[in-house]
């Protein structure tokens, strides 16, 4: 009987080692196959990373006529809000847009530099080499090439055609200088963030002569997170992917977002005004609405590696969205707002103080 049940025991042994060998082999079939197919995609991806070079070969606009060129339209408001990155790839020939609010918006700039300059200006002695680079960049290449009807190139300097002053080519010694002449003849804002702990970014070094219901100045010096701490949901739903994407991003790619928000004003220096935060109470005001977008754009230099984000802002009445058949979208966006997946942001754009009373007119027959 022992012998029979070795005996038994022995063939069950064999089959388990047979049955064992046949899926250790089918294991290491499949390993091979999935080491092969992640050969492939590494090779692939090998292939599809950002030539440079190429990436920065700027196109230019050799007819382009900024008198008659009408501002970019961004209507990203959808009937439910979901927090998220929401970023589409652009070219480095894309960074900067003009149009024909350029003379008006350059004289806007230079009184709001004279007016606030401590809260649309900070630079700290670090970021001066990050600066420098983009400054070169955009005026002896950049600017030139892209818009040689508004920007002629000479040995010593770059001429602004527009406005018909002049801008060295060397950039200043200060900083602060340097970010002037930016704010002065682009219309666009700059915030120059360099990398601090693990993958986190500081801002240091700023332009933003548009601020949208924040101080820039109270950010400086702040990292990614902690300049987003009072944005509901930004904790629990961006930081983390926010801090990879920033510290991943290669150097001549550019990404594209767009926000937007309503305004009870037509000021597009607003440094206070434009978020309400827990525990303030809203008061009633007159209503004079805008649909305010940014358009925002972010690329990595590729000397300092800084990273740089810039942005430049749209006011739209609200009888144009009216006009244009979205009167009803931008209403089921507001309401939206309380829908989607940070129910606080509906507080947060002050949406108490206007909803109601924009919701009607853009119903409104």
């Amino acid at each position: 009987m022992a012998f029979g049940t070795i005996t038994v025991y022995c063939g069950v042994a064999a089959i388990a080692i047979f049955l064992l060998r046949r899926l250790y082999l089918r294991l290491a079939h499949t390993a091979s196959e999935h080491r092969s197919q992640l050969k492939l995609r590494n090779d692939s991806t090998s292939q599809e990373k950002i030539d440079v070079a190429k990436a920065y070969e700027i196109t230019p606009l050799a007819d382009f006529d900024w008198r008659a060129k009408e501002p970019l339209k961004f209507r990203s408001f959808k009937p439910k809000y979901h927090l998220t990155m929401g970023i589409s790839n652009v070219s480095l020939s894309e960074l900067i847009e003009m149009d024909h609010n350029y003379m008006s918006r350059m004289k806007l700039r230079k009184q709001i530099i004279e007016d606030h300059h401590d809260t649309v200006i900070q630079a700290c002695p670090a970021i001066t080499p990050a600066l420098d680079e983009l400054y070169t960049w955009l005026t002896g290449s950049y600017l030139p090439t892209r818009f040689p009807s508004m920007f002629k190139l000479s040995p010593t300097h770059l001429l602004n055609l527009v406005t018909s002053e002049p801008l060295p080519l060397q950039p200043p010694i200060d900083p602060i200088h340097t970010l002037e002449l930016l704010g002065k003849n682009l219309d666009d804002d700059f915030l120059l963030l360099l990398p601090c702990d693990g993958d986190q970014y500081e801002l240091k070094g700023f332009i933003t002569c548009f601020p949208s219901g924040f101080n820039t100045k109270d950010k400086f010096g702040m990292t990614l997170k902690d300049i987003h701490t009072p944005v509901p949901g930004y904790k629990e739903k961006l930081e983390r992917s926010m801090d990879r994407f920033f510290s991943r991003l290669e150097v001549g790619r550019v990404v594209q977002r767009s926000n937007w928000a309503i305004t009870t004003h037509g000021r597009l220096f607003a440094a206070s005004g434009t978020h309400l935060y827990e525990g303030e109470a809203p008061e009633p005001e007159d209503i004079d609405t805008f649909l305010r977008c940014e358009r925002q754009l972010l690329h990595r230099l590729p000397k300092s590696k800084a990273l740089v984000f810039s942005f430049k802002t749209y006011l739209y009445p609200l009888s144009d969205i009216k006009n244009e058949g979205l009167g009803e979208n931008l209403a089921q966006a507001i309401d939206g707002l309380k829908e989607g997946s940070v129910p606080a942001m509906h507080f947060y754009k002050r949406g108490v103080v206007w909803g109601d009373a924009v919701k009607a007119y853009l119903r409104a027959e």
